[in-house]
């Protein structure tokens, strides 16, 4: 495969640049089309710093990249893929299904807007409940039997479609009050599901491939422990012996197949009491996706190859954004010591790749901007 086979598409963020590393690993060179600038560190958008970022083109939109790409159409041979970064833009690719299906290769449903009806939380909510997949009690905001007598709090306020709001309006409500305020202010949507508050001791984020026979792919698991109401974290476990974790496999595989989506997806669950629940699939590739390489798992490669990789032996062992957890160390939840250990020994991070050492002037750029705002904040308290 060659540069003109594969475009990869997203801001220049850790996500996309987790991709380039694991395209890196295969000898893939593609063609980088960078929502924004690729070299503005105050946004973390760094990609256009690394050594394989060889060919990119800047636009100011997803839907100008979208353009963009059917304008050079004729550039590129037949079964190009594009590989989309977020999820506005694989929902963009999903309503221009028609327009770029026979020419293209992306991640989809088999028909235009498939992906999109397939991000509501309220059909995959149940979804899961149709698989045996335990899920939590919740309610729908624009539903006309929505009850606030009905909720039990504490409760988790999210939006119902991940396009169409942010982690920004994720609330955890103690009380009718604070819900009403949560549900009024919502800055980017007023569809949200309400649900039942979990204390989980982990969030589960389960990495995977569907391919287009039916088979699905669960190499890897991120377990995210001390996450916020917001889903922020700057240091978790990373594995690959899955069957652990997720006793519900099989019913997960089902639930999964019976979305009719193929292309890379990671799949959430808060874990409580020893017990999953779910909380949402997420129909794209996911920004840990690169988090497995160190065990053999690439995920960009296996959708590529249309194939699992084989002989993934069972592996475990820690992220740490080499940005932002130094935190950890200003609120004294580890010594710099041993922060400092586990930085060292830590199997991959959040944006480094060993080899892509010209990273390390934007990195540390962003390193002493974070550590200088977290101690300002530290020293407000």
């Amino acid at each position: 495969m060659t540069t003109g086979d594969f475009i990869l598409f997203g801001q220049g963020n850790y996500n996309t640049l987790g991709v380039l590393h694991e395209l890196s690993e295969i000898n893939i060179s593609p063609l980088i089309l960078s929502v924004g600038g690729p070299k503005d560190f105050h946004e973390g958008n760094i990609i256009g710093y690394s050594r394989f970022a060889k060919r990119v083109v800047v636009v100011e939109s997803d839907e100008e990249g979208l353009e963009w790409i059917l304008a050079h159409q004729g550039e590129f041979p037949a079964d190009t893929i594009i590989y989309p970064t977020s999820d506005t833009i694989e929902r963009l690719l999903d309503n221009n299904y028609e327009r770029l299906r026979g020419k293209f290769r992306f991640p989809n449903a088999g028909a235009q807007g498939a992906v999109s009806r397939l991000m509501d939380k309220h059909w995959q909510t149940d979804l899961a409940n149709k698989y045996g997949i335990r899920t939590l009690k919740g309610q729908y905001s624009n539903s006309t039997d929505f009850s606030f007598d009905a909720v039990v709090y504490p409760c988790m306020v999210k939006p119902l479609n991940s396009t169409k709001g942010s982690k920004g309006d994720m609330k955890v409500c103690e009380n009718e009050k604070e819900l009403r305020i949560a549900l009024y202010n919502g800055r980017h949507t007023k569809d949200f599901i309400v649900q039942q508050y979990i204390e989980n001791e982990s969030d589960l984020l389960f990495l995977g491939v569907a391919f287009g026979n039916g088979e699905i792919w669960l190499p890897a698991v991120v377990i995210k422990p001390g996450v916020s109401p917001t889903g922020e974290y700057t240091h978790a476990i990373v594995s690959t012996d899955t069957d652990k974790y997720l006793p519900e496999k099989e019913n997960v595989v089902r639930f999964v197949r019976a979305t009719g989506y193929t292309g890379p997806f990671s799949i959430e669950f808060g874990l409580e009491r020893g017990k999953n629940y779910f909380f949402e699939i997420n129909l794209r590739n996911d920004g840990t996706s690169h988090y497995p390489l160190g065990a053999g798992v690439n995920i960009a490669a296996a959708y590529i190859s249309n194939k699992p990789v084989d002989s993934i032996m069972p592996q475990t062992y820690e992220m740490i954004d080499e940005v932002g957890d130094i935190r950890r160390v200003l609120y004294k939840e580890l010594t710099l010591t041993k922060w400092f250990s586990s930085f060292r020994k830590a199997g991959t991070y959040r944006f480094y790749k060993k080899g892509d050492r010209d990273l390390i002037y934007p990195l540390t750029r962003m390193f002493m901007a974070r550590l200088t705002d977290k101690f300002k904040r530290v020293l407000k308290q």
